[in-house]
């Protein structure tokens, strides 16, 4: 790699801190249209981004998630509150001092933005012609970053001529060339198969580990935000719903909207069947539907046994998966058992050995 400097632009509103990103109190408006009023994109957001960590944001559309990441490059400036990178406040920066913070943080877009008349080599080259970088240098640096995502052999194909992933990885390699210090993932998979997206993540997981870049990255599939975050901050109508690790996220999410974004996830869903003959209420003789969740330890002990051996309770299981995530094992089961005061009592029994069990409702 060639040498650069890797100094933040300096001014008054320098702040010192671990943290790459610092959302600092944040809030975004837009002027609405037809109207003398605005309409709230964000609304005092406050999150960090710790440096060297990749952190998915997760929300429907509309939920703030692509203005959020605007505004850590300098593409929109917060109406209200500060953005600091790399201890900057970048709301501050213009001209020159806000081009060389924005070579700091590279971007991947979901449709690639890949220039059609010029080839891979040139894709990825154009950011360091802009920058002047010496043609040696340049070549130098391309050929690598070709080599890392797989593409050496596609250097003079035209975008026409790639599949949609080998688009990404140019793409990728495009958002590497000047060296930055963070990556910028705007619904990076949202165009691909899902084969063709575990490749992609697994290289960005690659990215991350092998040259310590942090990863800043949002969608709206919680499988994406699974398979490489270390933490997840869910958006809901410009604010933040929940923010934590993403072990914690995952086994045990805190609001609706989370908890929502699991609906299609193996294991958690209901069968079809099933889920049209729920009730709100237990009809005589019914069977209660439970969603129980198992972490760490827990995840590995004979809980359902013990339970049916101490309280008498007959557990069928419905569906299951047990998995690991962070190198933590955890698992999930849908079941069903007798209704009734045997309900309470379940989930009572379960919480004290740390597994989390939620009613989902009740069958005839």
């Amino acid at each position: 790699m060639t040498s650069r400097a890797t100094t933040a632009p300096q001014n008054r509103h320098a702040v010192a801190s671990a943290d790459i990103v610092v959302f600092d109190h944040v809030h975004k408006a837009y002027a609405a249209r037809g109207s003398a009023g605005a309409v709230a994109a964000l609304h005092d957001i406050s999150l960090s981004v710790r440096t060297g960590s990749v952190m998915g944001v997760i929300g429907r559309s509309g939920a703030g998630k692509s203005t959020l990441i605007r505004l850590v490059n300098g593409l929109e400036t917060p109406t209200g509150g500060r953005v600091l990178f790399d201890g900057v406040d970048v709301g501050t920066l213009a001209g020159g001092a806000l081009r060389q913070t924005q070579r700091q943080i590279g971007m991947i877009f979901q449709h690639f933005n890949l220039l059609s008349s010029r080839t891979v080599f040139e894709n990825v080259a154009l950011p360091l012609e802009i920058a002047g970088t010496a043609k040696a240098t340049l070549a130098k640096r391309v050929n690598a970053l070709l080599e890392l995502v797989g593409l050496a052999d596609k250097r003079d194909r035209y975008p026409s001529e790639l599949s949609g992933g080998q688009k990404q990885r140019v793409g990728i390699a495009r958002a590497l060339a000047t060296e930055p210090k963070l990556l910028l993932s705007d619904e990076a998979t949202s165009a691909l198969d899902p084969e063709t997206t575990r490749s992609i993540l697994d290289l960005l997981k690659t990215v991350n580990r092998e040259l310590g870049l942090t990863i800043l990255l949002i969608t709206h599939e919680m499988s994406v935000v699974r398979a490489i975050a270390d933490e997840v901050v869910v958006l809901d109508g410009g604010r933040v719903a929940e923010h934590g690790n993403a072990y914690d996220v995952f086994t045990q999410p805190q609001h609706a909207v989370t908890r929502s974004f699991f609906a299609n996830d193996a294991g958690r869903q209901l069968p079809d069947d099933l889920r049209a003959k729920l009730q709100a209420s237990a009809p005589p003789g019914g069977k209660a539907i439970v969603r129980i969740v198992f972490r760490t330890a827990s995840a590995d002990d004979a809980v359902l046994s013990k339970l049916a051996r101490d309280l008498g309770v007959d557990v069928n299981i419905i569906s299951a998966t047990v998995d690991t995530l962070a190198g933590k094992p955890f698992g999930w089961f849908i079941a069903s058992l007798d209704g009734g005061k045997q309900v309470d009592d379940t989930v009572a029994y379960l919480a004290r050995y740390g597994v989390n069990a939620e009613v989902l409702g009740y069958v005839a």
